[in-house]
């Protein structure tokens, strides 16, 4: 429950692109949906010993009062879905835009060099774009400039497309040689793009020898600035997309990287 008193229904999907992920979180609204206070009551009082009541245990959390009529007014429908479920995400997108609140809650999973799995959860969102994990040859990775201003100043500099540490580092095993990195400055926008030019390699954090092979990059062929950046807002305008540009790197389809270069080497003219 949040603040106001809405109720949060999660569903975790460990399958990808199965119609029924959406189905079965909704399906899940129409049994608790209809739950008045006494019958939410009763259902807190199976998990929690305190003795208190679900209004008491609400204001102890949120510090304001509120009356039984104000609890499950309404409700948000979060789905924890893996990012390479495109179908999902996509239609979480489609009744967004149909007003039902639905929202995404992405994880993703990785392989280490020995072999163990890390788990990436991304910030709760209420936006999100499908197609990141998409492999299209297109890709805007962020210059991760709100973090470290060397960072996004190697990359400029050296003409590389770079990540670092566990488990953002692992993104750029995605690049493939001919791929096109656009480079994103937080704030600013894509401030450069080129083409990758070879095979992924690795290295210690800016020479830093405690740090070894803990920046994975690329070398980038046809380097080009874009001055001025271009913004997120006309990014989302060319590609007709609502892209979230808070992770380290996403992919673009096909149609959308295209028209950013063509629009980007229009306005260097």
């Amino acid at each position: 429950m949040d603040e106001k008193g809405d109720l949060y229904i999660f569903e975790l999907k460990v399958w990808e692109s199965r119609s029924e992920n959406i189905l079965q979180v909704l399906r899940y609204g129409q049994i608790f949906g209809t739950y008045d206070y006494v019958a939410l009551d009763q259902l807190f009082h199976r998990f929690d010993e305190t003795g208190r009541s679900l209004i008491q245990a609400h204001k102890a959390v949120f510090g304001v009062t509120l009356g039984e009529n104000d609890i499950n007014r309404d409700q948000r429908f979060i789905v924890i879905t893996n990012g390479l479920d495109f179908n999902t995400r996509q239609s979480i997108q489609y009744w967004r835009s149909r007003n039902l609140d639905v929202r995404p809650w992405v994880y993703r999973v990785y392989k280490d060099p020995n072999n163990e799995l890390l788990l990436e959860m991304s910030r709760f969102a209420v936006e999100d774009n499908p197609y990141e994990d998409i492999v299209a040859g297109y890709y805007i990775l962020n210059t991760n400039y709100g973090n470290g201003r060397i960072d996004h100043e190697d990359m400029l500099k050296n003409h590389k497309a770079a990540a670092y540490f566990s488990p953002w580092k692992h993104k750029i095993e995605q690049l493939s040689k001919g791929d096109c990195v656009f480079l994103y400055q937080n704030g600013f926008g894509i401030v450069a793009y080129g083409i990758v030019s070879g095979k992924l390699k690795k290295g210690p954090y800016h020479g830093d020898a405690r740090y070894e092979d803990e920046e994975y990059y690329v070398a980038l062929n046809k380097f080009h600035r874009v001055d001025p950046p271009l913004s997120a807002a006309r990014i989302k305008e060319i590609t007709k997309a609502n892209y979230s540009f808070r992770g380290t790197m996403f992919s673009l389809d096909n149609e959308s990287g295209i028209a950013l270069q063509k629009h980007i080497h229009a306005e260097s003219r």
